[in-house]
């Protein structure tokens, strides 16, 4: 277990490393995340078929694959594990590990591009469990980590790339279909009432939500596993526990809003997209807290709180005659509040991650 909270000295060392070289800030900045992502690449790629709950499905789906046997049917992951069983054979570990470098690479390119506290981003990325749990949602993590990328082309206006890459995700992951709204999410005047507005409209999609289920089925009729009857099984998610994060998470958020809601102006377009982005990530997570299917969907979004958070930190601080006093406090106390559920995660090896183990 320790290994996982060693994770955090390390990204600091290697910050205040990259500090201290004085270069310019964006070579600072590359340095760190070619440096970090490195490591955590590492890590996760050398890890043992038993670290992840999921690690030796997806290396026995890799097999069937390369030897012809499989029902798999995303296309892009297909011919992915084509493509690796080709170069670097088939025995199994070579998809966990060529999963982790890609996976590592995707995140760290968006917070490379995206970021502008790239530590902190960094270190939420980590804390709130997402490094954790890339370990075993793989493949959806590969489509996140294409989504991510397209967002962050999305939000330079920029829509070929954000489609081509949107539609790759899609062929990795049946539910990155969730994530073609962005782009016009992005194209939207976003103020607080707006912002906010999210909320109640996610609360009446679940009144509605039996209808929808039933033609996203229809489509995707392999997702049907995760439905149990009416309701969905949450005992193996930890979902109780964890929607307390995302609460954690819209306190920010309001508090933002509070602060903003006359002068919202103030805030960039670029951070208004990106809170709105991240408000239905939120919205899903905690309106939904129960539902398997829905916990995979709202991921696209959620996982934007590792940039937000910054970003309303920074906006929060600027209130304050004391500014920079109050950022540093806000980050510390924030950064070391994300470090209690990360400690009840881990020690409770929510995603069967304990104990880390290398493979041989």
């Amino acid at each position: 277990m320790v290994i996982y909270f060693l994770l955090f000295p390390m990204i600091a060392m290697i910050y205040l490393m990259t500090l201290l070289l004085r270069q310019k800030a964006q070579i600072q900045k590359t340095i760190f995340c070619v440096l970090t992502f490195g490591t955590l690449g590492f890590i996760s790629a050398s890890r043992a078929s038993s670290v992840g709950t999921d690690v030796t499905l997806y290396e026995n789906i890799f097999k069937s694959i390369n030897y012809g046997m499989s029902a798999e049917n995303n296309l892009g992951y297909v011919i992915y594990n084509k493509l690796i069983g080709n170069v670097f054979g088939y025995t199994g570990h070579e998809i966990t590990a060529a999963n982790s470098v890609l996976i590592t690479i995707l995140i760290g390119f968006f917070i490379w591009k995206v970021a502008e506290h790239y530590f902190v981003a960094t270190f939420l990325y980590i804390s709130l469990f997402y490094y954790a749990t890339s370990f075993n949602i793989s493949r959806q993590f590969i489509a996140m980590g294409l989504v991510l990328v397209a967002i962050s082309f999305a939000l330079d206006k920029k829509v070929m790339p954000w489609f081509i890459l949107t539609v790759l995700a899609t062929l990795f992951h049946a539910t990155a279909i969730v994530a073609f709204p962005v782009y016009w999410l992005t194209k939207v005047h976003w103020d607080a009432k707006k912002t906010l507005g999210i909320f109640p409209i996610t609360i009446f999609a679940s009144f509605i939500f039996d209808d929808i289920l039933n033609i996203f089925v229809r489509f995707l009729p392999h997702y049907e596993m995760y439905i149990t009857g009416t309701q969905f099984n949450i005992a193996d998610q930890g979902q109780g526990r964890v929607v307390l994060v995302k609460v954690f998470i819209l306190f920010i958020l309001l508090g933002l809003l509070l602060l903003y809601q006359k002068r919202y102006g103030l805030i960039s377009e670029r951070h208004h997209n990106i809170i709105a982005l991240t408000t239905v990530g939120l919205s899903i997570g905690i309106v939904f807290y129960n539902n398997v299917l829905l916990n995979r969907v709202e991921l696209f979004y959620s996982i934007l709180s590792i940039v937000f958070i910054p970003i309303a930190i920074d906006y929060i601080s600027l209130k304050f005659k004391e500014k920079d006093t109050v950022r540093l406090m806000l980050t510390i106390g924030i950064l070391l509040i994300t470090l209690v559920p990360y400690y009840i995660q881990v020690s409770g090896n929510y995603s069967g991650i304990l104990p880390y183990t290398m493979n041989k």
